[in-house]
């Protein structure tokens, strides 16, 4: 193992849970990890949605956006505050993104060998139904 790879090894474990004996993990493990930590994301961001005051519906959509930044995808009565509540919230966009590369992770192995077009953006939904994550392709980000 090269000492790049070694030291990317406890992250990876650490995002993805205990690996089998030879580095290996079930696809519903991921899949229930991605689910998981989705939930976990969708319970902080409600929380401190709270505080602004801000309920669903209508439902928010995020993007992640230059610099690390969350981004509100979709057009909302409170969007000044929530623009600012996601900007610099480095929290949310660290846990935003270690949901992002767990269902990338799901969506490269459902769809091993296909290549995905740049212009596929990760999203999370927040509902009044509970979140939704999905991919999407769009020119306009």
């Amino acid at each position: 193992m090269s000492l790049e790879t070694a030291s990317a090894a406890p992250s990876i474990s650490q995002l993805l849970g205990k690996l089998a004996d030879d580095g290996s993990i079930a696809l519903s493990e991921i899949r229930e990890k991605a689910n998981h930590e989705l939930s976990s994301f969708a319970e902080l961001a409600q929380k401190e949605l709270n505080q602004f005051d801000i309920s669903m519906p209508p439902a928010i959509s995020l993007i992640s956006g230059d610099g690390f930044q969350l981004k509100l995808e979709n057009a909302h009565p409170h969007e000044a505050e929530i623009q600012n509540w996601l900007q610099g919230n480095l929290i949310l966009a660290r846990k935003f993104k270690e949901v992002e590369v767990l269902f990338e992770f799901v969506r490269a192995t459902e769809s091993a060998g296909e290549v995905f077009p740049e212009s596929s953006h990760f999203h999370i939904g927040l509902t009044s139904a509970g979140p939704i994550a999905y991919f999407e392709d769009n020119h306009s980000y």
